[in-house]
């Protein structure tokens, strides 16, 4: 349930030149494979789209790089813990270039520190660390082999990465069991937290450069920052000088026809005060807040359709023109619901009972919030095996609220990994409706993901 390291590292790095390399690669690959191509309009959806330049950019030549440059690591690896071990011809320079710049520069491999596995419990970052290197005075460096074309614009990353490395809190050893219970941890060793080693060969080169790399563990809470930064949703909104006279009529008629206060009281937006409380009519910005709360009251209740929103009313009233025909309404895709399990649809209401009224009415937010992007995701209505296993990551979410742990923050990475778009962690799209995003099978991947995460005690969660 960590973070990897390298994509913490990643937060601070200027993506401008990779981002240019990766469109010159995909236009090669299209001009050298017309059957790409040939694939390509613009009705495709994202999905289709995404696996075409992913494939043009593989014909551009894009993964040659990285994958010398894995088969590089895992080479180097070998020549140091296995006495025995020839290289293969094409790579013999490489791995005597390494060796010969590690002596020439009084350096030695430690044994045992090798491609081992750290956790950084403040920020639940993991990562795993190519070397340790040992200079002539004793003292130890965390070292990291690079492979690419050159160094010189990866200074950033390089530094926050190894800082993480550099200051973790522990080595980590995975077990067997998927609930981390064989899990096992060591001393981190004694290694300089102010400078660590980059080492540079490009695959087939035969050449060999060492880098002093200067760390700042400063920067490892400024990465932090920066992702929880992209979360926030209150720094932008709709500039709205006075309020609204006919809408404010209009919300306040909507929510006086509520009869269930607390499932009105479950989902009213924290930061605006409610009607009674509230001295002058709502600005347009606190009413558009207001009605998508209220959307999702309304369709868990089944409550008739009111009157329509008088500003939508008033766009309509104006001078006689030309009136340009309607768009096409989107087709939402819904979700793969997988098959229907009502065998479990007991078992979950029983959880649902157990549950505090703030945990509840949390889960309802999330349930109202999916319901108003059309993406819904309440089990009483269809006991598929998505609803199911996002009902239950839900109840897991919930029980862990008195934490100190943001729970958001959590559920967000979690559907990072299991919908592969780390897109959701900005924030862009309400909790409930990020959620509703899942198919069957992410979702059975996010509760998995929820339910090791909330069951085991941050010094010994399992690394995923």
């Amino acid at each position: 349930g960590y973070t990897r390291a390298t994509t913490v590292a990643k937060a601070l790095d200027d993506t401008s030149s990779l981002m240019a390399w990766g469109e010159r690669m995909t236009a090669i690959g299209l001009a050298r494979r017309p059957d790409i191509l040939a694939q390509i309009d613009d009705q495709l959806d994202k999905d289709k789209l995404n696996r075409l330049c992913q494939a043009a950019k593989e014909a551009g030549g894009a993964t040659i790089r990285r994958d010398l440059g894995t088969a590089l690591h895992s080479i180097l690896e070998r020549s140091w813990t296995e006495p025995l071990y020839t290289p293969p011809a094409a790579h013999q320079a490489d791995v005597d270039a390494v060796h010969q710049a590690l002596t020439r520069n009084g350096f030695r491999v430690v044994p045992g520190m090798n491609e081992r596995i750290v956790v950084h419990d403040r920020h639940r970052i993991a990562g795993t660390f190519d070397l340790i290197l040992e200079d002539s005075t004793g003292r130890w460096f965390i070292a990291d082999i690079k492979t690419g074309s050159n160094v010189n614009y990866g200074a950033l990353g390089f530094a926050v990465q190894l800082s993480i490395y550099a200051t973790a809190n522990a080595l980590y050893s995975q077990g067997a069991a998927k609930d981390g219970s064989e899990d096992e941890r060591e001393p981190m060793p004694e290694v300089r937290h102010d400078q660590a080693v980059i080492i540079h060969v490009e695959p087939g080169s035969g050449t060999c450069t060492l880098h002093r790399l200067h760390l700042d563990p400063g920067l490892v809470e400024l990465a932090m920052t920066v992702r929880h930064t992209r979360t926030r949703k209150d720094l932008i909104e709709e500039f709205v000088p006075h309020g609204n006279p006919d809408r404010d009529r209009w919300i306040r008629e909507r929510i006086a026809a509520i009869t269930d206060k607390n499932a009105l009281l479950a989902l009213w937006p924290g930061d605006i005060l409610p009607p009674k409380r509230h001295p002058s009519p709502y600005t347009d910005v606190e009413i558009n807040t207001i009605a998508v709360r209220l959307d999702g009251v309304e369709a868990a209740l089944r409550m008739p359709f009111g009157e329509p929103d008088p500003k939508r009313i008033a766009a309509t009233i104006r001078p006689a023109a030309p009136e340009p025909e309607p768009a096409p309404k989107p087709v939402i895709e819904m979700p793969d619901e997988g098959d229907m399990q009502p065998d479990l649809a007991a078992s979950l209401a029983e959880r649902w009972h157990n549950l505090d009224v703030d945990a509840q009415n949390w889960i309802n937010l999330r349930v109202a919030e999916a319901a108003a992007a059309l993406l819904p995701i309440r089990v009483r209505e269809q006991p598929s095996a998505r609803r199911c296993a996002i009902a239950n990551g839900l109840f897991h979410l919930a029980h862990n609220l008195d934490s100190g742990r943001d729970i958001e923050l959590q559920a967000r990475e979690m559907l990072a990994i299991a919908l592969d778009d780390d897109t959701v962690l900005m924030g862009t799209l309400p909790l409930g409706a990020a959620v509703g995003l899942l198919n069957h099978v992410q979702a059975g991947r996010w509760r998995e993901l929820i339910e090791l995460d909330a069951t085991v005690e941050p010094d010994t969660a399992t690394l995923l």
